[in-house]
């Protein structure tokens, strides 16, 4: 079942992208490195409900001490348009990362950078 609005949820701390997957998601589980951070787990994100949930983790979950350069995310995006933006460049890197798993046995392409 949907939580509701997930723009209203994050209640002002995030800007996230707009998508009609987001009236289904359950905020919940979208902040688990789980989601996104195994092979087997980039496999399986095939519907778009997926690909935010995954987006979202992804963004909450970037090490900005480790890496201060990485300013940006749910929490830092200007407006809707940007993170919107975003998310369609994170599905086109994800779906690119599954098809490169799918060709190799000898090494594991993952999601590590993406603004």
């Amino acid at each position: 079942a949907g939580t509701g609005n997930l723009a209203d949820l994050f209640e002002g701390m995030y800007i996230v992208p707009e998508s009609d997957a987001a009236e289904g998601l359950n905020l919940a589980d979208c902040f688990s490195e789980s989601i996104y951070d195994t092979e087997d787990a980039l496999a399986e994100l095939d519907t778009e409900e997926e690909m935010l949930c995954a987006f979202i983790a992804f963004q909450v979950n970037k090490d900005i001490e480790e890496n201060p350069d990485l300013q940006l995310g749910v929490g830092r995006y200007q407006d809707v348009a940007e993170a919107t933006e975003r998310f369609g460049y994170f599905k086109t890197c994800v779906v690119e990362v599954q098809k490169i798993n799918e060709e190799e046995d000898d090494w594991e392409a993952e999601l590590k950078l993406l603004l």
